[in-house]
């Protein structure tokens, strides 16, 4: 058994059961590319978006005001941090992407940054988001 396989195997034994043990349910909605009227140069919506249906998932919240720099250089004000298995949202088909929404204790945020984490090999095993609350 390679390092890689070593950890991998602990991640689906030991890690991963005690990241759901430590985590809370969050719901999470796509932006529904087909539906949302999307700027073809920009690749942004240029109507109201159109989001899927909620999915429930597991994930750790971090809600805490920041200002997180951008690999371009572009730093921006977030309200929290959510991390979440990214074979979870694999198995539940769910695209945790810039524009996404993530619903949690009654409160709408929308995803503005998106990191993978935890790489082993080409496997990622977390994804963790950058938050904004979303205003009414």
């Amino acid at each position: 058994m390679g390092l890689k396989d070593g950890v991998n195997a602990a991640w689906d034994k030991a890690l991963s059961p005690l990241f759901e043990e430590f985590s809370t349910e969050v719901q999470v909605q796509s932006v529904d590319k087909a539906a949302t009227t999307v700027d073809p140069l920009y690749d942004e919506p240029v109507a109201e978006k159109v989001f899927t249906d909620p999915v429930m998932v597991h994930a750790r919240v971090k809600l805490k005001k920041e200002r997180l720099v951008l690999p371009g250089g572009e730093d921006i004000e977030i309200d929290g941090k959510v991390t979440v298995r990214s074979d979870e949202l694999d198995a539940k088909g769910i695209a945790l992407d810039i524009g996404s929404r993530v619903i949690f204790q009654s409160e709408r945020y929308t995803v503005v940054h998106r990191e993978t984490r935890a790489q082993v090999g080409e496997k990622f095993l977390l994804v963790r988001v950058a938050v904004v609350r979303e205003t009414a």
